[in-house]
């Protein structure tokens, strides 16, 4: 395993960031070229604040400094982030096989609630699983971190509409202030907040918050996402041409989750298109 000090150098120059921008005011250069020379250990909140200023997760950190290797529950978490769908029950039953072997660990417990939910057989089950876990855990954490934010965006289905209101307002806010370097899971965030205002009517809010997701989604080059944005901010503003130009798009470039979600608010918003 790398030292602190030779992977944050290591990522730092792959980045092209100098060590007087890394250090800016958090440090002075010289403490951070005696870090990187693993001369001097940093404090645990400054080692923070500087994987931060990387624009990367802890757990990408740990993962470089492992020489590219997860360990046991890094590659759960790892996993749960790249199930795409419900129904790939051969992973979901893996990943919670998984779990068991850290039967203390609060994070892990979290995830199996989770998985469990995705193996529900109906919403009000699945609502029975994730409810309580957000009425005991998550909700009355002052600090969301970075999984939370992961697990809140997969489970966010199950909540009703005002719920789901509060946890994107919130969620939006603490990844703007803390997590600045997760532009695209804000982006799910501010794109789901806008569905919900769309489902109540309320298209003059959507379409403000649906600017945001554009820029969002252009800044980390999502582009199934910009074209869900600009599609709905379309249908915001009665633009039946341009909502089904950006689903023509979606489907030239493949992104057939997002193309059917489109085609579905296209369909449902039919009158305001007509």
């Amino acid at each position: 395993m790398k030292s602190f000090g030779e992977t944050i150098k290591e990522i730092r120059t792959a980045r092209g960031i100098t060590q007087s921008e890394l250090a800016g005011s958090l440090i002075n250069r010289t403490t951070l070229s005696k870090i990187e020379n693993s001369f001097e250990e940093p404090s645990y909140e400054n080692a923070t604040k500087l994987i931060k200023r990387l624009g990367i997760t802890q757990i990408e950190f740990d993962y470089i400094r492992n020489d590219y290797q997860f360990n046991a529950k890094e590659q759960i978490i790892f996993d749960l982030f790249n199930i795409a769908y419900n129904s790939e029950v051969n992973k979901i039953a893996s990943l919670l096989n998984r779990c068991e072997q850290f039967p203390n660990d609060q994070e892990i417990q979290k995830i199996k609630v989770i998985l469990k939910a995705f193996n529900a057989s109906s919403l009000r089950e699945a609502r029975s699983l994730v409810i309580p876990l957000w009425k005991t855990q998550v909700s009355k954490t002052d600090n969301w971190n970075v999984l939370d934010l992961y697990l809140l965006n997969m489970i966010f289905f199950v909540f009703d509409d005002d719920t789901m209101i509060g946890i994107s307002n919130r969620a939006i806010k603490t990844i703007e202030e803390k997590y600045p370097f997760l532009k695209s899971l804000e982006t799910n965030f501010v794109l789901n907040k806008a569905a919900i205002l769309m489902n109540r009517q309320n298209f003059d809010d959507a379409a403000m918050i649906l600017v945001k997701a554009i820029t969002l989604a252009k800044a980390t080059f999502r582009y199934d996402k910009l074209l869900m944005a600009k599609g709905r901010l379309a249908i915001c503003q009665k633009d039946k041409k341009e909502a089904h130009y950006c689903l023509k798009v979606l489907k030239e470039i493949e992104a057939d989750d997002v193309y059917n979600g489109l085609k579905d608010e296209i369909e449902q918003f039919d009158s305001r298109l007509s």
